[in-house]
């Protein structure tokens, strides 16, 4: 039997249908507190896990935790590339852009002066985004100038933020589709985020190009992407990792059991490269 670490810092919805998902295959998911994990630098000797599933947003430390625990010969879905562009927005961006997917109007401004400069610029209304993931800056939507002043200082003085990416708003919340990625397979394309939005499942085949596109840029792992759809074509806004699902297994997709079978076949790949056994 195999093992498989739920890198998580509880045990959700998501996490017991993965441990069904991984038990169909004769696997066992077992689950790991990132906060709990301990990696000394000089020796080797601190066990680990051998096959690794990042259940928690993709961050910074996220990065770091993938990055070493490949680098002891583990295999970790989503690959530290992968992981550091989902927390990443400016590297997210840039790749985008080289690759010539859409993207929305996007500045970079340094300081409250620059960014408040940024803004009139593209005109309201706007995103604001710290230009790594932090949990503790979160994405702002700008409608006008009095809201601007106010955020820009509030994330300047709280959050001594310098940096921040602004970001045109390019269509109405109604108009995003969530592309969902597993593997290197589009499995489903989702409108609206539940709760008070019901999901709409739509047809994932006018989508395909776009998909391919984004999995030869970010690799193939387990993510979402939200897109827009604008007058000249959809526009990618952001991705990060795939945590919440449970609506969709509502909705009868075979979301777990797509990332069970896409791990181990991953494990093994990597054990077969190494010459080794999973």
């Amino acid at each position: 039997m195999g093992t498989v670490a739920l890198l998580a810092e509880r045990l959700r919805v998501e996490e017991r249908l993965l441990q069904q998902a991984f038990a169909a295959f004769g696997w066992e998911a077992q689950l790991w507190d990132p906060n709990e994990i301990t990696i000394p630098l000089q020796e080797t000797a601190e066990p680990l896990p051998a096959v690794s599933l990042d259940r928690e947003r993709a961050t910074s430390e996220a990065t770091a935790l993938a990055a070493l625990l490949a680098a002891r010969g583990g295999t970790v879905v989503n690959r530290p590339a992968t992981t550091r562009l989902l927390a990443d927005r400016l590297a997210l961006l840039r790749h985008l852009i080289i690759a010539g997917i859409p993207t929305p109007p996007t500045v970079v401004a340094f300081g409250e002066a620059a960014t408040l400069r940024a803004i009139a610029s593209l005109g309201y209304p706007v995103y604001l985004k710290s230009l790594v993931v932090d949990p503790t800056m979160p994405v702002a939507y700008v409608e006008d100038p009095d809201a601007a002043e106010a955020l820009v200082e509030h994330r300047r003085v709280l959050g001594d933020e310098r940096a921040v990416l602004v970001q045109k708003a390019v269509a109405q919340p109604d108009a995003v589709r969530r592309l969902i990625i597993v593997g290197a397979d589009l499995l489903a394309v989702v409108r609206g985020r539940g709760g008070e939005m019901p999901l709409v499942l739509e047809d994932p085949d006018s989508w395909q190009a776009l998909a391919m596109a984004l999995v030869s840029r970010l690799g193939s792992g387990v993510y979402a992407v939200d897109v827009v759809e604008t007058a000249a074509g959809p526009v990618v806004v952001s991705a990060e990792n795939l945590v919440h699902f449970r609506a969709l297994a509502e909705y009868g997709l075979p979301v777990a059991e797509r990332i069970a079978a896409f791990v181990i076949e991953q494990a093994h790949q990597e054990q077969a490269e190494r010459g080794g056994t999973a």
